[in-house]
């Protein structure tokens, strides 16, 4: 299988588009909220596509990819599934402090009781880091490549009547990339 020619690159390449290059140059950077958000959706959605349970639940995915961001962030994995649930379900940060200022990246992952730190400047620097690793093992690991494939289909979406009336929208892409 020719890694340039998959779903697994294309969806790697979504990633970057949508989450990466917006927290790095729009004012979405400015939200520690967002920029929180769009990552650990990010890491919910390649948590699917690693861990080797094809039934496993959200929570155990997103665990499974944390360990390739760190070992710290394995070691605070409850810690950092609450604040996901929080922000994920709530819309509230009810788990954490959050900041992005040079002065703060000193008490990344530390913790507070219940509370963990988040330096989201930080976090999006290893999610990076994490990435660039994956999508290499991807191009060396045939098995693991697979697996992505597997869990990956190209979709082609019919557009409705509406599309091509003066309705502003925001379309989805033409592809899906995680199966039910």
């Amino acid at each position: 299988m020719n890694f340039e020619t998959t779903a697994t690159k294309e969806y790697l390449k979504v990633i970057r588009r949508h989450v990466i290059v917006p927290l790095e140059s729009t004012s979405l950077a400015d939200s520690c909220f967002a920029a929180a958000l769009l990552i650990f959706g990010s890491i919910d959605g390649l948590g699917k596509l690693i861990d080797p349970d094809d039934s496993a639940g959200a929570g155990k995915r997103f665990k499974s990819f944390l360990p390739r961001l760190g070992s710290n962030y394995a070691a605070l994995e409850d810690k950092l599934w609450a604040l996901r649930n929080s922000l994920a379900h709530n819309s509230l940060n009810v788990a954490s402090f959050m900041s992005k200022t040079d002065d703060a990246q000193g008490a990344h992952l530390e913790t507070d009781g219940d509370c963990i730190f988040v330096h989201t400047v930080i976090l999006l620097a290893d999610f990076k880091d994490a990435l660039v690793s994956l999508e290499q093992e991807l191009r060396t690991n045939a098995t693991l490549l697979s697996q992505f494939e597997a869990r990956l289909s190209w979709d082609e979406i019919t557009p409705s009547g509406w599309r091509g009336s003066a309705i502003m929208t925001t379309p989805p892409p033409g592809i899906r990339f995680v199966k039910s």
